[in-house]
């Protein structure tokens, strides 16, 4: 995982926390930036004479929510939906494939989605924290889990107080319907997932 830039909750002065609350826990909804945030996934694959190729490939369409519970972390929730049509591996021919019933089926299910269980804490000084959730692909619903940093500046630019999150985590394509393969041209099982994710309190 990449480091980010650190900034525990519990170092925030009162006027840089948020106002939504309940009766004993402080709550912050941020929406999701989709010009500011990205899904990235890496794959290898083999070809004849080939040794191994890695090919990388994001979706540009990601929106939703994080309900942040300020006091305790991880109570918090998230809701993410990507529109899976949005696949972009740089070559058009093969986002064209990734877009069939072969692959992502956009057709019959325009959209992937998570929603969080529960958030173990690793490091909580540090942001670090463990996010456990199901994923939706291909309407077929897995557990999954990534590993995630926070961090979370202070709003002093007008713009609005902002959360940033970085998500990474592994997935095994067949456990969502995804079996394509080509003798000519084999295609792992298991790829990488990244979430680079920006948000600003609504």
């Amino acid at each position: 995982m990449s480091a980010v830039p650190i900034r525990s909750m519990d170092t925030l002065s009162a006027q840089d926390r948020p106002h939504l609350h309940d009766a004993t826990n402080i709550h912050t909804i941020y929406r999701i930036d989709p010009a500011a945030s990205r899904v990235e996934f890496t794959i290898g694959k083999r070809l004849i004479f080939v040794t191994h190729l890695l090919v990388t490939g994001r979706f540009s369409d990601i929106r939703g929510t994080i309900s942040l519970d300020e006091q305790e972390p991880a109570k918090s929730r998230a809701e993410v939906t990507i529109g899976a049509a949005s696949v972009d591996t740089r070559m058009g021919k093969r986002d064209k494939h990734l877009r069939t019933a072969d692959f992502f089926d956009v057709e019959r299910y325009p959209n992937l989605t998570f929603t969080s269980r529960r958030i173990e804490t690793i490091d909580r000084a540090r942001g670090h924290y463990r996010v456990v959730g199901d994923l939706t692909v291909r309407g077929v619903t897995r557990e999954v889990q990534h590993d995630a940093t926070t961090y979370i500046p202070a709003a002093r630019d007008g713009s609005g107080r902002r959360i940033k999150l970085t998500l990474t985590g592994a997935l095994n394509r067949r456990e969502f319907g995804m079996v394509w393969n080509n003798p000519l041209l084999t295609i792992p099982d298991d790829l990488t997932v990244r979430l680079q994710i920006e948000a600003t309190a609504a």
